[in-house]
């Protein structure tokens, strides 16, 4: 690459004025070669920091030497991409010495490039956590951690000889952003970090409102999710508990909305004609973002009993929409609705529990929908973009000043 190019991201060389340059490190980003499925998470969040000039690797683990490659899309979108299929055998064995592989190909890119960033985030704790405090100690960065509740709890779980270097990491990040509020303890539990360098940052969602307005729903119970997933979402649990609910939910259908290969489609319809319910049960095919937030709105309620769900943007959808949601307890949104009344949560796998839930649900349906209205600027205070995008900001000008102003560095 040209100097003048890769002198653009940055601002000048050393010694001229620049804007912090954040560097974003994610497995778990949509890039053009990823294949299906994976959400856009961290896509919503870079998108909206394109002011601020950003490096993204997009990491890819093979298990096969020979499909590494290093991929540079140049500036892509308002952004510097990169994607990076690395090495690392599964389940997580070698992972500090994978990542180590990990952060010395980025930081020769970046010396080659002469490019030096403020930030490192690293979208997720462990794995390229590892990876991002690495490069933050060689360019005296930042360091910001997404904690993602499914995947942290499992390694620590499994890797319990890795806690010390966790602890250390803990210690030496900048910021923490917890994505999954309902993982917040069990992480300071495990790392020992200090709270106050901890914020919530909750995945990005398009229909936020400070004023929900009501509506008269359709007797119509919607299940959002890719039938890829469908043990994970808890489908069958879900159309077992409908099935069990019996007479008290008479009148109302379950939708599941989603695609997914032919195997999944035949599975849930034969989940579906176990239980006897063709024509109570149905299976719609995938609906575009913006129709099925219109689809929300007119929803009776929104079901999803997830297993181990790190955040699920589809739940605060729903309730932006009006819409009460029946969720899991310790998964997804918990924790993000403390003190407010507005769904269901569920134990994990509980069939009874989510059928009680189902008929609550449908039963006090005109309240939930009115609480879910007067509790609709605490939602917004709490999941909206531009809340998040504010405290990001912030974080990022503490976190320059503190380690030094950008220009002088």
């Amino acid at each position: 690459m040209e100097m003048s190019q890769a002198t653009t991201i940055g601002e000048g060389v050393a010694g001229e004025d620049r804007r912090p340059l954040i560097l974003h490190l994610s497995s778990d980003y949509l890039d053009p070669i990823r294949p299906p499925p994976i959400t856009d998470a961290v896509v919503r969040l870079v998108d909206r920091l394109t002011d601020h000039p950003q490096i993204v690797v997009s990491l890819q683990r093979v298990v096969d030497p020979r499909r590494i490659a290093w991929r540079d899309f140049g500036d892509f979108e308002g952004r510097r991409l990169i994607v990076y299929r690395y090495f690392a055998p599964p389940f997580g064995i070698g992972m500090a010495a994978c990542q180590l592989v990990v952060a010395r190909r980025i930081g020769r890119f970046l010396a080659a490039e002469r490019l030096r960033p403020d930030i490192v985030h690293s979208h997720r704790f462990t794995f390229e956590g590892i990876a991002g405090w690495l490069l933050a100690r060689r360019f005296q960065a930042a360091l910001f951690c997404s904690m993602r509740g499914e995947v942290e709890r499992k390694v620590f779980r499994s890797k319990p000889t890795y806690r010390p270097l966790f602890r250390r990491i803990a210690r030496d990040a900048a910021r923490i952003f917890n994505v999954s509020a309902w993982y917040r303890r069990g992480f300071e539990r495990h790392t020992g970090v200090d709270r106050q360098k901890t914020d919530f940052l909750p995945n990005i969602v398009f229909n936020p409102t400070p004023s929900i307005v009501p509506v008269t729903p359709r007797p119509v119970i919607v299940s959002p999710m890719s039938l890829r997933a469908i043990d994970k979402k808890g489908l069958p649990e879900l159309i077992a508990a409908f099935a069990g609910a019996g007479d008290r939910l008479a009148g109302v259908s379950l939708e599941v909305i989603g695609e997914g290969p032919e195997e999944a489609v035949a599975r849930v319809r034969s989940l579906i004609a176990a239980h006897g319910l063709e024509g109570r049960v149905l299976l719609r095919d995938f609906m575009p973002h913006a129709a099925l937030l219109d689809h929300l709105r007119g929803a009776l309620a929104m079901a999803l009993p997830s297993h181990q769900e790190t955040f699920g943007m589809v739940y605060p959808e729903a309730l932006f929409a009006g819409t009460p949601i029946l969720h899991t307890l310790g998964s997804g949104i918990d924790g993000y609705l403390d003190g407010l009344d507005v769904g269901v949560g569920v134990r994990p796998g509980n069939v009874s529990d989510i059928a009680a839930g189902l008929v609550r649900l449908v039963e006090d349906n005109a309240a939930y929908r009115a609480r879910i209205a007067a509790a609709a600027g605490l939602l917004y205070d709490r999941l909206a973009p531009e809340r998040t995008i504010a405290r990001y900001r912030a974080a990022v000008a503490e976190a320059v000043s503190r380690n030094g102003v950008a220009s002088d560095r």
